[in-house]
């Protein structure tokens, strides 16, 4: 069968044939009736190299999956030794192949595979070589934000990372991600293939941890998919070896396990007859906003100048008197200009939080900042304004007085990256989803930075 794949792909890509040169479409279709698959291999694999000597050309065989060719083989060790022998005698025939793990045939010295490839683990694309294959593939290179938050929903797959690429050229950062569950709706054979292809129990082992999104133990998995741990345990091995599971933390003893496609697994959440999961939805929203261009850009003309002429930095020497009759002013302007402007009363509250905190009036600040928290789930948007002003109160006040301000909030799942952050800030190590654990890392970066801008303003 082999054999007769690589001649059925040759007849299709080969050029034309001469006048004398046999059809080879002919020749796949008369091989098809001979039913020893000894004869056959023979038979084909000689059609491969005739039609190598006629052209004077070497044949490069591209498979994909070769760990899976040889885990169907119905007797692949036999079928081991012969190919091994080809490939070590025949140069006319060169093999480059793909798996999506490392497996027994090429690892284990009594298999016919054994060091007879040149082997080169593919890794993780980072963000600048995200940045480079979406510039190739969509023939337009992408903000840095936008590719930095596609490199954490796809896990820096080349292959995912592409298709996303394809559909998101020319499209906004916002329009992309709202249209992204349409485009794994489109992909949905790859998703639906990669989970099919699994045996019935691993998949249950698979769904189970799609549904805990988190790292997970063996004890959570076989808990989530009713398992004993030991079958559990087993199941995962093997899901491992074929690239859909790998380790994600915990220790030799008690590894801790997350799903390789991650953006299957937010598909998984998203798409359940069960209903979407609230904690995805609002990790997609959290990054949507924080990975977007400034949104101030896009808010009505007169939010952007009332934001301009009372911002922080501007009012927090004034006078408290001053201050109070500038926020009054602001929130009547908002207050006026009908339900278009009414999502964005924020603004008054962020300016007092920010001016109190100016003045040394924690307790105002907090106060404002719980308003603000109440406010955010009834936006239709998350303003990147108040991520920055919460990191900044956390220099101000503590990571533990914000953390503890948004734990008890009505926005604790929307802010579950910030969350994150202040929880890592108080030496604690939050479990949550790997896509939620990059989004705080790339916001803990930013929280450094704003640290030194303030050290240096001090000194100053």
């Amino acid at each position: 069968e082999f054999w007769l794949e690589c001649l059925t792909q040759l007849a299709a890509q080969a050029a034309p044939y001469g006048e004398d040169e046999p059809d080879l479409y002919r020749t796949v279709g008369e091989l098809r009736a001979i039913r020893d698959d000894r004869a056959l291999g023979d038979r084909c694999l000689g059609a491969l190299l005739d039609f190598a000597d006629r052209r004077g050309q070497r044949l490069l065989l591209v498979v994909e999956n070769l760990n899976m060719l040889f885990r169907d083989m119905a007797d692949p060790d036999a079928a081991g030794w012969r190919l091994r022998k080809v490939f070590q005698t025949e140069p006319r025939i060169i093999l480059f192949a793909s798996a999506t793990s490392r497996f027994d045939e090429i690892d284990r010295p009594d298999r016919a595979l054994y060091d007879l490839f040149r082997v080169r683990t593919l890794r993780p694309l980072d963000t600048d070589q995200c940045a480079a294959l979406w510039a190739a593939v969509a023939g337009r290179s992408a903000a840095r934000e936008t590719v930095r938050s596609m490199e954490i929903l796809t896990g820096g797959s080349p292959r995912l990372l592409a298709i996303v690429a394809r559909f998101g050229a020319g499209r906004s950062f916002r329009e992309l991600m709202a249209d992204l569950l349409d485009l794994v709706d489109d992909h949905t054979e790859y998703f639906k293939s990669h989970l099919e292809s699994l045996p019935a129990q691993e998949r249950r082992v698979y769904l189970a941890l799609a549904a805990l999104w988190k790292p997970a133990t063996t004890r959570e998995i076989a808990d989530r998919a009713r398992l004993e741990p030991s079958q559990c345990s087993a199941h995962l091995a093997r899901l491992g070896e074929r690239g859909a599971v790998q380790a994600a933390g915990g220790s030799p003893r008690r590894k801790q396990y997350y799903l390789t496609e991650r953006l299957y697994n937010i598909y998984y959440l998203l798409r359940r007859r069960s209903g979407p999961d609230r904690l995805v939805e609002a990790l997609v929203r959290f990054m949507e906003s924080y990975y977007s261009p400034p949104e101030s850009s896009q808010a009505p003309p007169l939010v952007q100048t009332v934001a301009s002429a009372l911002g922080a930095r501007g009012y927090a020497e004034l006078g408290r008197q001053q201050f109070k009759a500038a926020v009054e002013t602001a929130d009547q302007l908002l207050d006026r200009c009908g339900t278009e402007l009414r999502g964005y009363r924020w603004h008054g509250h962020l300016i007092r939080a920010n001016v109190a905190i100016a003045q040394g009036d924690r307790l105002t600040c907090e106060q404002e900042v719980e308003s603000i928290l109440k406010l955010l789930p009834e936006l239709d948007f998350l303003p990147q304004s108040v991520v920055g002003s919460l990191l900044d109160f956390s220099i101000e006040l503590g990571p533990d007085r914000i953390r503890e301000l948004i734990a008890r909030s009505p926005s604790a799942e929307l802010l579950l990256p910030l969350l994150t952050v202040l929880e890592e800030e108080l030496g604690l190590d939050p479990r949550v989803a790997q896509e939620v654990k990059e989004v705080a890392g790339d916001i803990r970066e930013e929280l450094a930075r704003r640290r030194a801008v303030r050290k240096s303003d001090q000194t100053a």
